[in-house]
């Protein structure tokens, strides 16, 4: 997922969560022509609320709903998979920023109506740069990392790669594209080994510890492991895909092209469509089966 500027795409589906592909994100990544235009165009500090999408989010959740098909009515579902959501973008967010990536937002769900900015940093290489945005359609989440295509001014560039001093120049530079390739597998991978991490320590190290919030726990962890699960099928823009990816430039020493990439992507979104939309029985199939597993 680095050919682009996004680290995780959809990180959803019907009710669980898919995860993640490269893409381009939109909005964030707008350059205006005049310098008037400038502050206009960038995300403010502080928190932004985005009334449309609210407006329109609830109304295609509504409409998903229609007939208890797509979601669930339990509204405590959606708490939970805030939380495991958030958790397997930590995962990216933690690995991306160790590495020296610049990252600009962090979004749980989709259709993002209100957005969180903090004060900014000289460099923009804090924690502190990062926008948290939340979604109304509870279909995932997704990293945007900075990229060379969508570099601010100000922004510092990597070290041309016939440079002698370019692995020095390439371990400082903000854009995940100047990574090397075991790098940016271990940021694609980090979602799920984070959510693979809440699994085991949730439902294994709490399972003889009997408190009142255990079943909370156990949930948790359950679909922890069922968005680990999904995300690491390889297909792209799935963490999975973004994983083959990685490993193919680490052993052939090359990577895939644009153009392959963006033939992969398209053909991972019309998967997903199909798998998730058109045949939710699948998903359900894969779901009960989990389940049936723990309970």
């Amino acid at each position: 997922m680095n050919d682009k500027d996004l680290n995780n795409f959809p990180s959803g589906d019907g009710p669980v969560p898919l995860e993640e592909g490269h893409g381009q994100v939109s909005g964030m990544d707008t350059q205006p022509s005049s310098s008037h235009n400038d502050d206009d165009n960038k995300p403010k500090e502080g928190l932004t609320f985005k009334w449309f999408n609210l407006v329109l989010g609830v109304a295609l959740f509504l409409a998903l709903s229609e007939g208890g098909g797509f979601f669930t009515d339990d509204w405590s579902f959606y708490i939970y998979l805030s939380i495991v959501v958030c958790i397997h973008e930590l995962g990216h967010v933690s690995f991306g920023r160790l590495f020296g990536c610049h990252i600009k937002e962090m979004q749980v769900f989709f259709l993002p109506f209100v957005s969180y900015k903090p004060q900014q940093t000289p460099g923009g290489s804090s924690w502190r740069d990062i926008t948290w945005s939340l979604g109304t359609l509870p279909l995932g989440g997704f990293t945007v990392f900075k990229s060379r295509e969508t570099k601010e001014e100000g922004d510092v560039d990597g070290m041309d790669a016939t440079h002698p001093a370019m692995d020095l120049e390439y371990a400082h530079s903000p854009y995940i594209e100047d990574k090397p390739a075991w790098q940016r597998l271990l940021i694609s991978a980090a979602g799920v080994l984070f959510n693979f991490a809440t699994f085991l320590i949730f439902y294994y190290v709490f399972q003889d510890i009997y408190f009142e919030y255990y079943d909370t726990f156990r949930m948790l962890a359950i679909l922890s492991l069922l968005l680990a699960l999904l995300n690491i099928l390889p297909v792209y823009p799935l963490d999975g895909g973004a994983i083959v990816f990685a490993l193919y430039e680490i052993v052939t020493g090359e990577k895939p092209s644009t153009a392959f990439t963006n033939v992969c992507a398209w053909i991972g979104f019309i998967f997903i469509i199909l798998y998730f939309l058109v045949f939710p029985d699948w998903l359900g199939g894969i779901i009960h089966y989990v389940l049936d597993l723990f309970y």
